[in-house]
């Protein structure tokens, strides 16, 4: 059974089925990452070394997703989850056997891949069943699964504490339970065929400005994950208050993201698409002349807070009406390849940024990375009338 022929009920029983897979998937992300870090610090390792088995994780998204797709087509959409599900059960179990910061770097690159795997399918799963009309809301309510995921697992880390290796098999647990959830849509697989030869290249070729905006969307979050307490915290606020920001832009940004979606329904996508850029821009300049200074600094950081993951959002609703179902998985690989890559270059341009200007250097490096998207967005729209002028 495919997309195309489900009933309306059997569509949203199957979206369902997938954001909540992606949503427990999320919070052993959550749960893992940082309890990996306090354990790796404990044994002495120092920062940079802990940076670069975080950095192991993720890798794997930038040098391996263009071939997800065909590993899609060569094995089976559903057979490929089912190997990223029991790939990252192995691996977490394999975590255990040897303690060891090199060790467990590599691990961390296998369970990256087999992560990214789930990552680009549930995306494609979603965007490719969500019915027309209708997309911008479905794919909401997934980020908002997968968001509200990554928030509940440093939430359980807390409960079950750093010392003994509850978290690990609590993790297996929830990864298990992920895969339970996409076998019970395992006859509702997205239909896709072969992808043509250089899909990745089509991708970017079809829809520049979506994948400039995934750019964006990761160039800022990551940084801002990074980096914003202490950015707060030099900008004289308390530890405590600094901590809240970060709180008040990941909650802004998972409570409004079905009214995100359901504007993208009703408007033109890609003004709306240039008006998160812009949001992008101001919300960063505001910020550095309002922290600590005006009640407006909260206003700003809330809006600033739905539009850093609501660009994204918007970014998928696009792929699912422009790319043929042969083009999507490729199309769903590059936005998530290009998150990632803006995710890590976000975090180095944000903390070189603070080193040469100061604390305001996070937000001017915010600026001036949205300006670029503006002038390219102002590029392409000239580009789009030049072209309808000639007809």
């Amino acid at each position: 059974m495919t997309a195309a022929v489900l009933t309306e009920s059997q569509r949203w029983r199957g979206l369902l089925a997938i954001a909540m897979a992606a949503g427990v998937a999320g919070i052993t992300y959550g749960c893992l990452s940082p309890l990996i870090a306090i354990i790796l610090e404990k044994q002495g390792h120092p920062n940079w070394a802990i940076g670069i088995n975080s950095a192991c994780a993720f890798l794997p998204t930038i040098l391996l997703g263009p071939l997800i797709p065909k590993l899609f087509t060569r094995i089976g959409f559903l057979n490929a989850m089912v190997l990223g599900i029991i790939g990252e059960i192995i691996c977490v179990l394999l975590l255990l056997a040897w303690p060891n910061i090199w060790y467990w770097a590599g691990l961390r690159f296998l369970i990256g891949f087999f992560a990214t795997i789930l990552w680009i399918g549930s995306e494609t799963w979603i965007v490719a069943m969500a019915p027309e009309g209708q997309r911008g809301r479905a794919i909401a309510f997934y980020m908002m699964a997968i968001s509200g995921g990554f928030a509940l697992g440093p939430i359980l880390l807390q409960v079950t504490g750093t010392e003994s290796l509850l978290p690990f098999f609590i993790s297996v647990g929830l990864t298990a339970l992920a895969g339970t959830l996409i076998w019970s849509a395992r006859r509702m697989p997205p239909d896709l065929p072969e992808a043509p030869k250089a899909a990745i290249a089509t991708a970017f070729r079809v829809a520049p400005l979506v994948m400039a905006a995934a750019l964006l969307a990761g160039f800022v979050d990551m940084a801002a994950l990074t980096h914003l307490v202490n950015f707060s915290r030099a900008a004289g606020l308390t530890e405590q208050t600094a901590l809240l920001t970060l709180t008040v832009m990941l909650m802004a940004n998972l409570i409004m993201q079905f009214p995100v979606g359901w504007l993208a329904d009703r408007v033109d996508k890609r003004k709306l698409l240039i008006a998160f850029g812009g949001v992008f821009f101001l919300a960063p300049i505001l910020i550095n002349f309002t922290i600590g200074q005006s009640w407006l600094f909260w206003p700003v950081l809330i809006v600033w807070g739905i539009c850093s993951l609501g660009i994204y959002t918007v970014a998928l609703t696009i792929l699912g009406e422009r790319f043929e179902a042969n083009l999507l998985a490729s199309a769903n690989a590059a936005i998530v390849v290009l998150y990632q890559f803006g995710g890590v270059s976000g975090s180095f341009a944000g903390g070189t940024g603070m080193d040469l200007m100061g604390y305001q250097g996070l937000m001017w490096t915010f600026a001036v990375a949205a300006s670029i998207f503006l002038a390219f967005a102002a590029y392409r729209t000239w580009q789009r009338r030049k072209a309808a002028s000639y007809y």
